[in-house]
């Protein structure tokens, strides 16, 4: 246990960063305020199936809280694509770690770095837009699944990407490219069901809709038919990424 302690307090150390720091709040932070504000002139309040009409704003709000998960899954595979060309994960093997103390420990990490960011954007954000919550149990497990299992589905990813690619350069490049595919068609700043095809079949399949979509659920109190659903889809996308993940760091050579 003392192994994994080091290693997630390194891994946080490693990532809290000023400039991660600033580009963490300040990127959820600009579409809320900016973009936020912006359209709420123009872009009526939806009603999402519980009766209350919600601003553009607070919809906007709380898809923006759920784009900490992709930056906490982003720093997942930056750290581990840094360690191997830094040779600090050939350090690490050969102190007293082994690979699933590592791998664990990054993840551990991902998830405080994800979930405290979201807490953080979630608590700036919302008191601002003076828009009251009513939290039950139920909510907050929403909130909670949404939020763990969508940086476990991201950072899988980042972690795959990271050993696949080989540069520096190319890892930044395709995973910011797969990482704004993934924001722009989905939920986060429109109902999946309101958009043209083929975006919204695209948006069906994006496993941030669902993480924003039941994040949703839970701070509004929607009960929608596609949340039995939702659920187990996001659920079973992570477990799958993540063992991809999984297999592509044991083909690691040290």
């Amino acid at each position: 246990m003392n192994g994994y302690v080091r290693l997630v307090y390194r891994n946080i150390r490693a990532n809290l960063d000023k400039a991660s720091l600033f580009f963490e709040l300040i990127f959820p932070l600009f579409f809320i305020f900016v973009e936020g504000y912006g359209y709420t002139g123009i872009i009526q309040p939806f009603d999402l199936g519980n009766g209350r009409l919600i601003p553009y704003k607070v919809y906007l709000a709380a898809g923006a809280v759920c784009l900490t998960v992709i930056n906490g899954g982003t720093n997942a595979g930056t750290q581990l694509w840094y360690d191997r060309k830094n040779g600090m994960f050939e350090q690490i093997l050969m102190g007293p770690f082994n690979r699933a103390q590592y791998i664990l420990g990054i993840v551990l990490a991902t998830l405080i770095i994800g979930i405290a960011g979201s807490l953080l954007v979630f608590g700036l954000a919302f008191p601002v837009l003076g828009y009251s919550i009513a939290w039950t149990l139920r909510g907050a497990l929403l909130v909670a699944f949404s939020l763990v299992i969508g940086t476990v589905f991201f950072g899988g990813l980042a972690i795959a990407l990271s050993v696949v690619l080989r540069s520096s350069e190319t890892f930044q490049i395709v995973s910011s490219f797969i990482f704004f595919v993934f924001l722009f068609t989905s939920s986060v700043f429109f109902p999946a069901a309101t958009a043209p095809e083929p975006i919204r079949t695209i948006s069906l399949l994006n496993p941030l809709t669902y993480t924003a979509d039941i994040f949703r659920d839970g701070l509004f109190g929607l009960s929608p038919a596609l949340l039995a659903l939702e659920l187990p889809v996001l659920a079973i996308e992570a477990a799958a990424i993540f063992a991809v993940a999984v297999f592509a760091f044991r083909r690691i050579r040290v």
